[in-house]
């Protein structure tokens, strides 16, 4: 993950140890007040996702039937002949206007300028983002683009939940909850997948899993269902017989089945890569105008000899799950729709690749089912449940969102027994996607910018450790009423680094740092220390995560710390500098690297206070 400005980044409360009736200690209050925004958020989602899906039925009417309708009607049974050629390429070039003129971040499917605003402009999206996608998605598909609503849908909802929070003058990190509330809204009500929605928001967009931000998150994929639901019923968007292992040996062909997916998914990576840098190159001005005009004018040739590959593919998908197409019709829309797509995104049209990501893996992962069934006839239990895990595995590993994808292609499947083929397919295909791509489809582009995002993300080391753990047990302390001459009589400045300063009782009244003791200007005269004593310090108590103490140093814009026994008996039990902290960076690598140390020394290297 990348890193990002302290306000937004520290997320949590001051960490204490948690007290009987202790109200906001484990969860912030003002949770409460974020969650009602989400399901507000939830709601504009869930009605912006159904507006959107019901303007790409209109304008794929209007554009290929010439009928004002918004009836759900594929593209694929146009009969418009070599004309077709004509009308994702007028397409394109009203995409590539409105890029142009209006909003340069209409470009691309959508996750990646959500992330964009995540991790490097406070999430902050513009207005304009909120309206004009919605419209250059709906346009672009809606003339043939070979893509899903899903992306934008995210896009679009992010923007609407990250306006939300600048016209309410939230945070910077609460901008980033409600943006990935109103993302994951997009995807639930987009697909009738709340958890799916939930995971995307997490894996894409929080870079976190913690309750002040998956509780709104959650509520509001919540809403955003109900809205689908009830538009469309509880029936599931891709309706699919009811799966089954023939037993576990066949799970070893589903495990088998990743490293083929691996490489489908690789090769979409590279592939769109490459075409984007094809495209950057063109010598055509303005580029982004014309290039996605160009890019829609070769779709409108692949899709002259394969009409499947225009518009969402749903019902494409739909087909492949309930063994309605021939295993040679597969393969031939499974590549088709892989050109398609990599040359129209790659052009810098405007789109999702969830669905049609699911159609290149769903048709090739169908033909590694129908082989498998050639040659263990007993083994192999439908080539259609190959289909689904394929579709899951090529998503998950373009996208570097496994759990998304599991729980996305079960949540479609509304089938348990599918569980288990989805864990194993998905999860080495997404290894072997990261053993040879550093960068996913969603994070090219920025890396291309000279962004740095990583898409993992850990527990950070200053939530794994308590100040107790850190602080220096021994050190030597002052009392208020000592003259300073009497201290620098019994301490040398050069030995000292803090020094606690206490009452007749033992309880903190300040610290004291070597420059303190060498100020010339005070040491003629029978200063004590209670006046030389400093109060820019931290106040630390035993239990206490690092990070919340760290927190407040940063707050406070000081280096020092004193631990004391106790609210009720404030007695310094250890002192903390910045540089204790900084240490527990160290300790983390020799974690991860312990036997590579163990090597290089004759025992391995052991922390000083761990």
């Amino acid at each position: 993950m990348a890193s990002s400005p302290l306000p937004e980044s520290e997320t949590g409360p001051a960490s204490t140890l948690p007290k009987k009736g202790n109200f906001g200690i484990a969860l912030e209050p003002e949770v409460i007040k974020i969650s009602g925004y989400a399901v507000l958020i939830g709601v504009v989602g869930g009605l912006v996702a159904e507006g959107l899906l019901e303007l790409i039925y209109f304008f794929t009417n209007l554009c290929f039937y010439g009928k004002f309708s918004f009836a759900i009607t594929s593209p694929a049974n146009n009969h418009l002949g070599p004309l077709v050629i004509l009308v994702p390429t007028l397409g394109g070039l009203f995409v590539g206007l409105m890029v142009y003129y209006l909003e340069p971040t209409l470009k691309g499917h959508g996750i990646p300028e959500a992330m964009e605003a995540v991790l490097f402009s406070h999430s902050r999206m513009r207005l304009r983002v909120a309206f004009l996608k919605p419209l250059a998605t709906a346009l672009a598909i809606g003339t043939g683009g070979p893509f899903g609503a899903e992306g934008p849908i995210i896009q679009t909802g992010a923007a609407v939940g990250s306006l939300f929070g600048q016209a309410c003058g939230l945070t910077p990190y609460y901008r980033r909850v409600l943006l990935s509330a109103g993302a994951a809204a997009g995807m639930a009500a987009t697909f009738t997948a709340p958890l799916a929605g939930v995971l995307v928001a997490v894996e894409l967009l929080l870079f976190e899993f913690r309750a002040r931000s998956f509780i709104p998150v959650s509520l509001a994929a919540a809403v955003a269902t109900g809205i689908r639901i009830h538009f469309s019923g509880w029936a599931p968007l891709f309706p699919m017989p009811a799966f089954k292992l023939t037993g576990m040996n066949e799970l070893w062909l589903f495990a088998a089945m990743g490293i083929p997916m691996g490489v489908v998914a690789l090769a979409m990576i590279r592939a769109l890569f490459w075409i984007e840098d094809f495209f950057d190159h063109l010598r055509v001005k303005p580029a982004l105008v014309w290039s996605p005009a160009i890019g829609a004018a070769i779709l409108g040739v692949i899709g002259y000899f394969s009409p499947q590959v225009f518009g969402t593919g749903y019902d494409t998908i739909r087909a492949m799950l309930n063994d309605r197409l021939t295993t040679a019709n597969m393969l031939g829309v499974s590549i088709a729709k892989f050109w398609a797509l990599v040359i129209s995104l790659g052009s810098g049209t405007t789109g999702g690749v969830f669905a049609p990501s699911l159609i290149v893996g769903g048709g090739i992962g169908a033909a590694y089912g129908a082989a498998c069934q050639h040659f263990f006839p007993q083994l192999v239990s439908d080539p259609a449940f190959y289909a689904l895990v394929a579709m899951a595995a090529v998503f998950g590993g373009i996208a570097r969102a496994p759990f998304t994808s599991i729980v996305f292609l079960f949540e479609l499947s509304h089938n348990p027994n599918s569980l288990l083929p989805l864990l194993v397919c998905v999860m080495i295909a997404d290894g072997f996607v990261r053993l040879f791509s550093r960068d996913s489809i969603m994070t090219g582009k920025l890396v291309k910018r000279g962004l740095i995002v990583l898409q993992d993300y850990s527990v950070p080391v200053l939530m794994r450790a308590r100040i107790d753990e850190v602080m220096r047990k021994q050190f030597s302390r002052v009392e208020a009423d000592m003259e300073l001459r009497t201290v620098l009589k019994k301490f040398a400045p050069e030995n000292v680094e803090l020094l606690p300063v206490v009452d007749k009782e033992g309880k903190l009244f300040g610290i004291i740092e070597p420059h303190d003791l060498l100020k010339s200007d005070t040491q003629d005269h029978h200063f004590t220390m209670r006046e030389l004593a400093r109060q820019d310090y931290v106040r630390a108590y035993p239990g206490e995560l690092v990070d919340s103490v760290n927190r407040e140093m940063l707050l406070k814009n000081v280096e020092n710390v004193v631990v004391v026994e106790s609210h009720q008996k404030p007695v310094p039990v250890g002192i903390v500098r910045a540089n204790d902290i900084l240490q527990l960076r160290r300790w983390l690598v020799e974690e991860e690297t312990r036997e590579k140390l163990a090597v290089n020394h004759d025992e391995p290297t052991d922390t000083q206070h761990h």
